[in-house]
């Protein structure tokens, strides 16, 4: 617990002092949390330049008893180039949790600052998500999550979804948790490929409105990507934007039914 202690305002009221803000040269004493997000450079190199041209901005980090870093990690690693100094509060039995919290509160965090932090701790999915992104960077990073979740569009990050414990949950909420578990990993390389195979008659075959059509596609029995591929060749220029998917799955259809007798009802 923190020692506390009240303090008179000039204003008649009174304030309760919780803990101290501290200052240290020694930059060495702080430690990275395991499963934070990897650092931004771009973000290092600017806080550098303020420090320099402003010096240190009384803006302390926090760290718990561990001084493990909470929140100031790149005002760290701007310090430390800078050979500067660093204010610092310490908050006790804090953790990776207080810290996702604390970065979902101040909106800071991205889907892939997560998926960095879960696989700095080794979730296997995480890690396998990160690969996949790295393979496939010519895609967004929520086409990417739709991909190896198997879903049907990128858009579903509102999509329930069974958790790693077999509950119902919203994805974007099982993604943050940490709970995400993925599904075919290579199911969804196999896809990426075939997608990407398209753009020579379709530049834009990773637009997320076609990402998410192709993955519905790809989920139907009665889809041959084969003879898609062969509809395609005979009108090369036939595939084309659409403003939502049901505008690109009639598109499609009528591409895969091209001089077809038997024509094949792909939307349904």
């Amino acid at each position: 617990m923190f020692q506390t202690k009240t303090a008179p305002m000039t204003n008649g009221s009174s304030a309760t002092e919780v803990n101290k803000v501290y200052k240290t040269n020694d930059l060495s004493i702080f430690k990275v949390i395991g499963g934070n997000r990897v650092p931004n450079p771009q973000h290092i190199k600017r806080l550098k330049a303020s420090i320099i041209t402003n010096g240190m901005l009384c803006n302390p980090i926090l760290v718990n008893e561990k001084m493990e870093i909470i929140d100031g990690q790149h005002r760290v690693l701007a310090s430390k180039e800078c050979n500067s100094f660093i204010y610092f509060i310490i908050l006790k039995n804090y953790s990776l949790q207080e810290v996702h919290t604390l970065n979902i509160n101040q909106k800071n965090w991205t889907k892939k600052d997560f998926m960095d932090g879960y696989a700095d701790m080794g979730l296997e999915s995480y890690i396998k998500l990160q690969k996949f992104v790295k393979l496939n960077q010519d895609f967004t990073f929520a086409d990417c999550i739709a991909l190896c979740s198997n879903i049907t569009t990128a858009s579903t990050l509102n999509t329930l979804k069974l958790t790693s414990k077999g509950e119902i949950s919203n994805l974007k909420e099982v993604f943050v948790d940490g709970t995400w578990i993925g599904k075919d990993f290579i199911l969804a390389q196999e896809w990426a490929e075939k997608l990407r195979l398209i753009k020579p008659y379709y530049l834009g075959y990773n637009r997320n409105i076609f990402v998410s059509t192709m993955i519905g596609f790809f989920k139907n029995n009665n889809f041959d990507y084969s003879e898609f591929m062969h509809k395609v060749r005979l009108q090369p220029k036939a595939l084309v934007d659409c403003s939502n998917i049901p505008q690109q799955r009639l598109l499609i259809e009528e591409i895969y039914n091209y001089k077809s007798r038997n024509k094949v009802n792909l939307r349904y």
